[in-house]
């Protein structure tokens, strides 16, 4: 048996309670790792909304006809792509139980 087999097994046998404090104190150790490395910690240490808003770097659409596509062929309709999504979900929900 491995080392993380053994442990798993000693965790299988604690306490819900002590498993939480095992998995905070086991976070908090990676955590101080990473950060002695010089690793980014972006998990423990999410950014703002405001930063990656910022990031992102998203245009705003002014004008929505720059959204337009020209790969749309010319013999379906929008109806006709509107029927085959409304078929296919009607064929999915037949498979689930």
């Amino acid at each position: 048996m491995t080392k993380l087999e053994t442990l798993i097994n000693s965790a299988q046998e604690l306490s819900p309670l002590e498993q939480v404090e095992l998995i905070r104190a086991v976070s908090q150790f990676l955590s101080q790792s990473y950060q002695k490395e010089g690793i980014a910690i972006d998990f423990w240490e999410p950014p703002a909304i405001g930063e990656i808003v910022l990031a992102q770097n998203t245009p705003v659409i002014k004008d929505i006809s720059t959204l337009a596509v020209d790969f749309w062929p010319d013999e379906e309709t929008a109806d006709d792509f509107i029927d085959y999504i409304y078929q296919q979900r009607k064929e999915d929900s037949l498979l689930q139980p």
